[in-house]
């Protein structure tokens, strides 16, 4: 069976790590740790940290994707699966793109900037409170949220897909984004 390149197999696998953390500390930032403490703050800095760290990963991956052609998907396939794979390919390059953007509008509209292993990053957006009546640190907390638990879910579904190919339909497609 034909693989992705390598380098399409490391980003992929550093970006599903990267995100899994993200979902842990953005979890655990929102539902276990006191607010207004050391740890939520250094939480907080490398959970920025690692985003910064994921849109540049993010881009990078893109650049791979337009100078490689992925695998086909098996000729077994139904069209709608072939299009299921690829809108849920789709969603798991915009939804990365739109969770690290209003992450970085959250920052920056709250005064906080974002930060990159302490080395400041250009403020896209403005410090602000609100905007025709809308909080828009609130808001876009609140959105970057929402993307982040649709994105999971889209990624679960991804892995799900790969288990039911696996052990229902008899296709490795997995092995095409392994090492081994």
């Amino acid at each position: 069976m034909d693989r992705y390149v390598f380098s399409a197999r490391v980003v992929h696998w550093l970006m599903a790590l990267g995100f899994l953390f993200m979902w842990a500390s953005g979890f655990a930032m929102a539902n276990l740790v006191p607010e207004d403490t050391a740890l939520e703050e250094q939480l907080f800095g490398l959970h920025i940290s690692i985003g910064v760290t994921l849109l540049f990963l993010l881009i990078l991956r893109i650049g791979i994707r337009l100078f490689n052609t992925p695998p086909a998907l098996p000729d077994e396939f139904p069209a709608w699966e072939k299009l299921g794979a690829h809108l849920g390919h789709f969603a798991l390059y915009l939804l990365p793109a739109l969770v690290i953007l209003v992450g970085w509008a959250e920052s920056d509209f709250g005064g906080h900037g974002v930060h990159w292993f302490g080395v400041a990053m250009p403020k896209i957006f403005p410090t602000m409170e609100m905007l025709g009546g809308l909080n828009v640190e609130g808001v876009s907390e609140l959105l970057h949220e929402l993307f982040a638990y649709l994105m999971l879910f889209v990624a679960v579904v991804h892995v799900a897909a790969v288990v039911k190919h696996k052990w229902v339909d008899g296709h490795d497609v997995m092995s095409r984004m392994t090492f081994r």
